[in-house]
């Protein structure tokens, strides 16, 4: 194993621990930087707009939406910053790397738990909007049962967007690795 490899080893294994370094605090430029990308979720989940008039499923579709289009800007990222592994080498740019991986791992696991939380919230108001398909002594309600289908496809797909992201969460500190 070369020194290249143990140095980012050792960078991987600090920024998974919270080891914090001499000017970590200051603040993170995302300019002309791997963090372009993330800049407009550095603060989280961008407010959408015009869904005022939406249902909740609609709305559940525009933020699923929305949220892929994030997790694609994270693995642009972390394409970048295994580039500057692989181009540069970790001792040159350890500290732009290690600053880089944490404001990251600071950024994503924001907007990830908005996007689970606001999924949640739309959950529980989907569900309890849902008929029943059918009861003891009613005759089946074909649209009532469409209905529920397309509700349960909805919330299939965005439970799938955060297992998704948690499944990619878990690679964010092991580039390189």
């Amino acid at each position: 194993m070369g020194i290249r490899h143990i140095t980012g080893l050792a960078f991987l294994m600090a920024a998974g621990t919270g080891v914090s370094f001499a000017g970590e605090t200051e603040a993170m430029s995302y300019e002309d930087t791997c963090l372009e990308p993330i800049a407009a979720y550095q603060n989280g989940l961008p407010a959408l707009a015009d869904t005022e008039n939406m249902s909740v499923e609609d709305k559940m579709i525009k933020t699923t939406a929305m949220f892929r289009e994030v997790m694609t800007a994270f693995r642009k990222v972390q394409s970048c910053h295994e580039n500057v592994i692989v181009n540069d080498g970790v001792e040159d740019n350890f500290a732009e790397l290690y600053s880089g991986t944490r404001e990251t791992g600071r950024v994503f696991e924001l907007v990830q738990t908005q996007f689970q939380n606001t999924i949640e919230d739309m959950s529980a108001t989907a569900l309890t909007a849902v008929e029943p398909a059918a009861g003891a002594d009613a005759e089946a309600n074909l649209a009532a049962e469409a209905k529920t289908f397309s509700t349960m496809d909805i919330l299939l797909d965005s439970y799938l967007a955060i297992e998704q992201s948690q499944e990619f969460g878990k690679t964010l500190r092991k580039i390189g690795g």
